[in-house]
């Protein structure tokens, strides 16, 4: 027997003169087939958002979803229009001249390349979209799709190209099944339509012409069934061929997380005012941060947030002639710098009792993109095992990347990094204040290449006059560089703070520390990443700040207390970098996000000015100091109100987990990460003593030793008892419990119904035998049911079917004979005559509820 089918591209009757293959179309759907166009909308669908999931390729999602949705809805829906193939075809060769030329124009970017492909791509698909869909077509959007995620692939490895990844591979094994059922579905219509058209001497019956509403519903009614063995067999080969490409691919270019640029993260050597409140609008994350404990090889807790410190900045130039206003702080450009060296040696005290001062905390920081090669530490550092990846700028306390292992394009932006710092910055969980100079120190401290020659305490004199080099005086005037003319809200302000500070307690540590106070406490200043106000031409913006508006955020805080200090004769400078208080309880370390960079500002301070009694620990002697001071009321920021803090959590360390253990996952960091991360290390425990376990079990089946329980050999008796009796109990406890959970079983598996005929007439008959209570059981030949209906005016009209049936079906009949019956009059009245004796049958008799 035929599958059954509902015919979708033939008129309902013969009659009413419309030729097979006009306006196809715009005719209706079957149920199957505008799933099939459904699914296949989706798949291309989420291929565009997979395909947008990288940084430069972002727009190309709007394009295909969009055309995916109109597509399904204008198009395979509605039917309110098609785009003609010659058209569909003449804009692909456009699209593909356009997007190739762009491809070798960019000869030397490889990332344009990839961009120019996947613009191809999501053009390719929307044209695709907008056309009828035919099984060809269909393969199309599923091989372009395909190609999503090989282009996505190349150059992406983001945790959001997993979360469309998944859903893709789903909805690619569902469109592939429900396109096998669609093409076994259309080749049978193209059978029932050759064997149903009468030939030139009108020698093949016609009843397929026939007005069948049953038969149609029963057709729909199977058609409409998943085929969910094809969807078990295609979507872990879809998956698998997915994760191949993701994983197998080599990616040629730089990955990006992300959604966007502004994922790149770092500061330069030149920021101008205004630059970090723009970066503390973004939500994305910089840095993942990590505190270890080595001596207990366990996260160290610390107390409130941490500064970690990117560009140190000295010099300031006002652009007062620019009406969109703004100033510049840029690193002093002079000598002083040096070469770049290996991170310190880890620092050591004289005396043993010196170590309870301070802590010693291991750093663990991953970083993500930047434009830079600087990178972010907390000082002061020394090196440990890690820290090869990176190099010292000593005299301003700031790590970069080793540029012999940099990477990156050397132009754009640069890779992420993974890189390990030891630090004593910490005390009790608190992060120290103090920092110790070396850009001033006597160069009896420091070597021929600018590095740190000594480790622990030297006996200097601090009372001995010292000599400073010429690079050294000329970066101490950059520190008290001021124009009063410029700025003179400056000293004014830090004039009137001063005067409440008595004589003997005016120290620059007290000075320094009351003129921070006075920005971060007083009502007259206003935190806000809203800056409204214009910047007036030929006013300094710090003296705008601090004459007129009065308001702003941490950069405006910061150069104004810079510039008071420096009025007051206390060399100061910038610090750019990050102020995190974003801890994750989850991953047990620091989330920094772009909307927490920030500017403070160091003062210099002379080792013989600090307060009395004051004792710096964990670092070397200096002559002098440096001294981080926040006049940003509140630390700055950007003040999460929003509630979903631990959401972000979650989904940062799902983040993680992709990136870590998917992405950048080899054999050899797999192997160090189980082994060394101690959240892992009782897993890898066990993992080892289960595969021990299970080869001692192995070889003592091999040797005949295993016992089974009370002993004996492997079988047991005793064993067998116990499991039967168990599984005697788990049934009985079934039983009782889901009392109807076999009866119903049973029950489906007898009102299992056999397959409806072909034929329509037949078909829907025994649809309307079905309403009175008949059901044909699967094997039960035509004429058994017929022998089986009790009643009179139900089996008579039924008897005349089932011959017609058997004469249309099985052929019992010669042709003319066959003829006769299904294109004369008389057989169709028959038939019709039937079917209304069997719908008046069971309006008065029904079968027994009781039977």
């Amino acid at each position: 027997m035929s599958e059954p089918v509902s015919p979708t591209v033939e008129p309902e009757d013969e009659s009413q003169g419309v030729p097979q293959d006009a306006g196809v179309w715009h005719q209706p759907d079957t149920p199957l087939r505008l799933r099939t166009k459904f699914a296949f909308a989706l798949a291309t669908g989420l291929g565009g958002m997979l395909l947008g999931t990288a940084s430069d390729t972002q727009s190309l999602s709007v394009i295909v979803v969009t055309f995916a949705v109109i597509g399904f809805v204008c198009v395979d829906w509605q039917k309110l229009f098609a785009l003609p193939s010659l058209v569909a075809y003449a804009a692909m060769a456009l699209t593909a001249f356009v997007c190739v030329a762009e491809f070798v124009q960019d000869a030397d970017q490889l990332g344009r390349k990839m961009v120019a492909v996947a613009q191809l791509l999501a053009v390719a698909q929307a044209i695709l979209m907008l056309q009828e869909k035919t099984h060809r077509l269909f393969e199309q959007l599923l091989i372009f799709a395909l190609l999503n995620c090989v282009v996505a692939a190349v150059f992406n490895d983001a945790f959001n190209y997993a979360i469309w990844f998944i859903p893709l591979t789903i909805t690619a094994g569902f469109a592939l099944a429900y396109l096998a059922a669609d093409e076994t579905t259309t080749r049978a219509v193209e059978a029932s339509r050759t064997a149903n058209t009468p030939s030139n001497d009108h020698s093949k019956p016609a009843l397929y012409a026939l007005d069948n509403r049953a038969a149609k519903r029963a057709f729909a009614k199977v058609a409409l069934g998943v085929p969910w063995t094809s969807v078990f067999v295609l979507l872990p080969a879809v998956t698998l061929i997915a994760a191949t490409i993701f994983f197998a691919l080599p990616r040629r270019i730089e990955a990006q997380r992300g959604a966007s640029t502004e994922a790149l993260v770092g500061f330069s050597g030149s920021v101008k005012l205004g630059q970090i409140g723009q970066m503390q609008t973004s939500k994305e994350r910089a840095l993942r941060v990590k505190l270890i404990d080595p001596e207990k090889n366990q996260p160290y807790s610390v107390l409130g947030s941490i500064y970690l410190r990117g560009r140190t900045l000295e010099q300031y130039i006002a652009d007062r002639d620019i009406s969109e206003g703004g100033g510049t702080w840029q690193t002093v450009p002079i000598g002083l710098s040096g070469p770049n060296q290996v991170l310190p040696v880890r620092y050591v005290p004289k005396r043993n009792s010196d170590l309870i001062f301070f802590d010693r905390v291991h750093v663990e920081v991953h970083c993500e993109s930047m434009r830079t090669p600087d990178l972010f530490a907390i000082a002061p550092y020394h090196r440990i095992i890690g820290s090869e990846a990176v190099t010292n700028l000593p005299f301003q306390w700031t790590i970069t990347r080793n540029q012999k292992l940099a990477g990156g394009d050397g132009f754009s932006q640069f890779p992420r990094i993974e890189y390990f710092f030891g630090t004593h910055a910490f005390r009790d969980g608190v992060q120290s204040e103090w920092i110790n100079d070396l850009s001033l120190a006597p160069m009896d401290l420091v070597d021929s290449d600018g590095m740190q020659s000594v480790s622990i305490d030297d006996e200097f004199n601090t009372a001995q006059p010292e000599a400073l080099v010429a690079e050294q005086l000329e970066y101490l005037d950059e520190l008290l560089e001021y124009s009063e003319q410029v700025m003179p809200s400056a000293r004014e302000i830090a004039d009137e703070v001063i005067a409440e500070i008595p004589r003997r307690k005016r120290t620059p540590v007290e000075i320094a520390k009351r003129l921070e106070r006075h920005l971060s406490l007083s009502n007259q200043y206003q935190y806000t990443l809203n800056l409204d106000s214009k910047n007036i031409l030929g006013m300094d913006p710090i003296e705008q700040f601090l004459s007129i508006d009065r308001r702003g955020h941490c950069q405006y805080f910061a150069s104004a207390l810079a510039m008071m200090l420096r009025s007051q004769g206390i060399p100061a400078r910038l610090v750019v970098g990050y102020h995190c208080d974003e801890f994750s309880d989850l991953g047990q370390y620091f989330i920094v996000r772009q909307s927490h960079a920030h500017a403070w500002v160091e003062a210099l301070i002379d080792a013989e000015d600090l307060p009395l009694g004051k004792n710096i620990y964990g670092q070397p002697r200096s002559r002098r100091y440096w001294l981080r001071l926040d006049p940003t009321p509140g630390g700055g920021g950007v003040v999460d109100e929003s509630g979903a803090r631990g959401s972000r959590q979650i989904a940062d360390l799902a983040q993680n987990l992709w990136t870590d253990y998917v992405i950048e996952m080899d054999p050899k960091t797999q192997e160090s990460t189980l082994l060394s991360t101690p959240g892992f290390a009782p897993m890898t425990q066990s993992y080892r003593t289960w595969i021990e376990r299970t080869k001692t079990l192995a070889l003592k089946i091999n040797a005949g030793e295993v016992q089974g329980i009370g002993g004996g050999e492997l079988f047991s008796t005793n064993g067998a008892i116990i499991a039967i009796a168990i599984g005697f109990a788990a049934v009985i406890f079934l039983k009782l419990q889901f009392p109807n959970l076999y009866g119903r079983r049973r029950g489906a598996a007898k009102a299992q119904k056999s397959a409806r005929p072909s034929i329509p007439f037949y078909a829907e008959a025994l649809e309307l035998l079905e309403q009175a209570g008949y059901a044909r059981a699967p094997g039960q030949t035509p004429a058994e049911l017929t022998a089986s209906l009790s009643d009179d005016g139900l089996r008579s009209p039924t008897s005349v079917l089932t011959q017609l049936f058997y004469r249309l079906r099985y052929g019992s009949e010669t042709a003319a004979s066959s003829a006769a019956v299904g294109g004369d009059p008389a057989s169709k009245k028959s038939i019709e005559r039937s079917l209304d004796l069997i719908r008046g049958a069971i309006k008065q008799h029904r079968k027994p509820k009781n039977k």
